[in-house]
């Protein structure tokens, strides 16, 4: 029997040490960086004190924006674990392009780490080679664990390079046989968790843009479970046998964790939440309330743009109408049911709606791994 905690992008933000810059507020911006030691601090303190966890591993967005002082600062932070950590790097651990970060919100002071310098940086976090962004684990008797670095260069989205995937067929292959259960952990999505993830411009980011490739490998294996972040959402899909699990932000609503139990051939996955940080008290209603204020502004945006196209005041209008939407996606197991009077348009209602969780539970279930379904 193994169990393990699930942490995923805690975005490590903190003052450059030497010049004391720091990030200008963000627009519509729902990652509480400033509070992002404190979060990942009391994630730490709460798994410690489980003694049933054999180790912890941790899904990337490793920091704001790959600054090598959020690196050291990381680094030191997830020392303060009692059990092995074993982590993988994102898309903000990678330097990020005006394109997909204003140059006035980057540390002007700094050169970003590059992913293939992540190896080298968390050697004691599961990286067992500087020259590759993947390494396979061992630790329980039980586990298989696979971690890869999937952020593609200059880019949000995911991918897997050609010599990644060869070398994961090989591990996996040489891993059969073993009794031990073979554990996938990436940043990105490789199972859609939202509408249209694969091709909607809004959120073909968050997932692996060679995910056939990578999929017919694990198929090809066997894989059943697979741990993904990036989303910032509480969310399980199932697709043809394979699992992917994805875990919300300690930096963001609603500050969820797992902890994973595998035993006799079951998983069972927990999801617990920070309630309280010392800069807040209330952390859930004041966090969700943080989240819902940034997503009225994202969705005015978005709302003005194809395939809505409306007025700014409409645009204001159903976005607040919609505050609690991308909260209670955040939640997951959500369910919704908006009327046009609700959100003002049909087609609206129809596409909020469309968002609704579909089995099985985002948050509490048990996988059985030994049927095969």
């Amino acid at each position: 029997m193994s169990t393990f905690a699930i942490v995923s992008d805690p975005h490590v933000a903190i003052p450059n040490p030497e010049t004391g810059w720091t990030p200008p507020p963000m627009p519509h911006e729902p990652t509480m960086y400033a509070q992002s030691v404190e979060l990942v601090t009391a994630a730490i303190e709460e798994i410690n004190a489980d003694p049933t966890i054999d180790f912890v591993v941790v899904l990337g967005d490793l920091t704001k924006d790959s600054e090598p002082y959020n690196h050291s600062r990381a680094r030191e932070i997830f020392s303060g674990f009692r059990k092995p950590v074993f982590c993988i790097s994102g898309n903000h651990d990678q330097p990020r392009p005006p394109r997909l970060r204003p140059a006035n919100l980057l540390d002007p002071d700094v050169a970003p780490v590059r992913t293939p310098e992540i190896p080298r940086l968390y050697g004691d976090f599961g990286f067992d080679r500087t020259d590759r962004i993947a390494y396979s684990r061992n630790p329980t008797a039980d586990i298989h664990l696979v971690g890869i670095c999937s952020a593609k260069p200059d880019d949000d989205r995911g991918y897997i390079a050609p010599e990644i995937l060869a070398w994961l067929d090989d591990d996996l292959t040489r891993n059969a046989g073993s009794g031990r259960e073979p554990i996938v952990m990436l940043h990105h999505s490789i199972i859609e968790h939202v509408p249209g993830e694969r091709v909607n411009p809004h959120f073909s980011w968050f997932h692996v843009e060679n995910v056939d490739d990578l999929k017919a490998v694990l198929r090809k294996h066997a894989v059943r479970i697979s741990l993904t972040g990036h989303l910032h959402i509480q969310d399980v899909k199932r697709e043809n046998g394979l699992y992917n699990i994805v875990t919300s932000s300690l930096a963001g609503y609603p500050h969820a964790y797992r902890v994973v139990t595998l035993h006799d051939g079951t998983l069972s996955i927990r999801s617990r939440r920070l309630k309280a940080i010392p800069s807040i008290p209330d952390l859930q209603a004041y966090s969700r309330r943080f989240t819902g204020d940034a997503f009225v502004g994202i969705l005015t945006d978005v709302m003005g743009a194809a395939p809505f196209n409306y007025t700014r005041e409409q645009a204001e209008t159903r976005a607040e109408a919609l505050r609690d939407w991308w909260p209670n996606i955040a939640d997951g197991d959500e369910r919704f049911a908006y009327t046009e009077e609700q959100v003002g348009d049909p087609m609206l209602a129809s596409y909020v709606n469309g968002f609704s969780d579909s089995d099985p539970p985002d948050n509490d279930l048990a996988i059985e791994l030994k049927a095969r379904s």
